[in-house]
């Protein structure tokens, strides 16, 4: 038997300890796209429109930690493969490293780490009722990501980067 999570399901804010504030917020908003929600003294709330998203804390002296139990990454879901072409050429353009970049049959995925070493993934979903096979399982790969493919989605009437867009929300953690 096969349980499936209502497509209606939603994840909140995720909350991040930052060892830098002012450099965080740089990094999200001009690197991710992600607009300024609120701030406070050593706090701020980042998303998309009015949707809180990712919640800094900073904490001054915090210390990337490897290989302890804890968040291995944060992942923004865009609405379209378009929209992820778009984040694709704007991380070109503005030399933003990526770590890495995969098709996971369901999904197709490109993943960094912010300057405080948390990992983000920024992904669009195929289709739910691609993800599933014949006996009901979701298959499990990690394919290399057709870059180029994706590129193609860009025409010459693509808006330029302006962030990421309306729709974008917190996919998984």
């Amino acid at each position: 038997m096969t349980t499936r999570i209502d497509a209606a399901t939603m994840i909140g804010a995720v909350a991040l300890s930052v060892s830098s504030l002012q450099r965080s917020l740089a990094y999200y908003q001009q690197a991710i796209g992600l607009t300024l929600l609120s701030q406070q003294r050593n706090q701020a709330t980042l998303g998309i429109g009015s949707t809180a998203l990712l919640q800094l804390h900073e904490v001054p002296g915090a210390r990337v930690v490897r290989r302890a139990t804890g968040l291995y990454h944060f992942a923004l879901r865009v609405p379209s493969r378009q929209d992820l072409a778009r984040v694709i050429r704007h991380f070109a353009e503005n030399d933003i490293a990526i770590g890495g970049a995969s098709d996971h049959i369901f999904s197709e995925a490109l993943y960094l780490s912010d300057p405080d070493g948390h990992g983000i993934e920024i992904y669009r979903d195929r289709p739910r009722d691609t993800w599933y096979d014949a006996q009901g399982r979701m298959p499990a790969a990690s394919n290399p990501l057709d870059l180029q493919g994706i590129l193609a989605e860009l025409h010459a009437g693509t808006p330029a980067w302006d962030g990421l867009p309306s729709g974008t929300d917190m996919g998984h953690i």
